[in-house]
């Protein structure tokens, strides 16, 4: 069941698309919050964890010609009901993905976009039903392994940071590295904004969760849909080195350089991002990209 909040959201219209509206969707357990512009073939925008689907309205605002973009809320971030569990759950927010796809009518295979975390939940989703999936985009997602014990620590001091001393303290450490030094102050300030509106106990589930990401050998065999990762020059989590070896498990990658960003790409480089995607979609529905 689909409750249309009737919220148009900010931005410039292109001249044969409606704006932005923030809808909600019912789902079995919660709320979902989601923005939804445009018509055509439906893509799917997968926040990373943390933000919220503010992230895409660059991606939103430009592709939205030919696309029906969809970007909805995890629960516990946006606009979404509040999270109830103490831990993120990765395979959870897979199958809210997927049961958030039936519940605004998308029957088709969609083409997903995912940033760092919303990347692997992506893939999570799309290795349980390969066929609501046409094609992926994975932007610093990292594939397999677990945290170490010092990864473990840092993350749970980071969470005692945020609740103690509060968002501004973690914001300023995260700046240093999550984006590249030429960023734009709008992309900060959007950046800024959605941490801020994380509640605190979302930060906590987070930071605490340290759970073990499927194996490589386990998702990738399911993953033979058209996959491309965009990498910014600049990004120090995901390097251009790194992304190549990822891509190269896929059996149709492919990895595309943006020069200088970091990795908030859909913030850094909104106009190459949306180039990429377009470039590659339409490859997409002309027939080629195939295994």
């Amino acid at each position: 069941m689909l409750t249309v909040a009737g919220l148009l959201m900010s931005g410039v219209t292109p001249a044969h698309a409606a704006p932005v509206v923030q809808r909600v969707a019912d789902l079995s357990n919660v709320q979902i919050s989601y923005r939804e512009r445009g018509k055509g073939r439906p893509v799917l925008f997968v926040h990373a964890l943390l933000l919220d689907s503010r992230l895409w309205t660059d991606q939103l605002n430009a592709l939205c010609e030919t696309r029906r973009c969809l970007a909805p809320d995890f629960s516990g971030h946006g606009n979404s009901s509040h999270l109830t569990a103490t831990k993120v759950d990765s395979k959870r927010y897979a199958a809210e993905l997927l049961e958030f796809l039936d519940a605004v009518g998308v029957r088709e295979p969609v083409d997903i976009v995912g940033l760092s975390g919303g990347g692997n939940i992506a893939m999570l989703a799309c290795a349980q039903r390969p066929e609501r999936c046409r094609s992926m985009t994975l932007i610093s997602s990292v594939i397999g392994g677990t945290l170490d014990p010092a990864g473990v620590r840092y993350r749970a001091e980071n969470a005692r940071t945020v609740v103690i001393e509060g968002k501004d303290t973690l914001f300023r450490r995260f700046n240093e590295y999550i984006v590249a030094p030429s960023a734009s102050l709008t992309a900060r300030a959007r950046y800024r904004s959605m941490l801020e509106q994380t509640p605190y106990e979302t930060f906590v589930a987070f930071l605490t969760a340290a759970e073990q990401q499927p194996a490589a050998s386990e998702v990738l065999p399911k993953l033979r849909m058209p996959v491309m990762i965009p990498v910014g020059t600049g990004d120090t989590v995901l390097t251009p080195e790194m992304a190549k070896k990822i891509g190269a498990g896929f059996s149709n990658g492919r990895v595309v350089e943006l020069a200088s960003a970091g990795r908030l790409l859909p913030l850094e480089s909104p106009a190459e991002l949306n180039t990429a995607l377009g470039t590659f979609w339409n490859e997409l529905d002309s027939g080629g990209s195939r295994p």
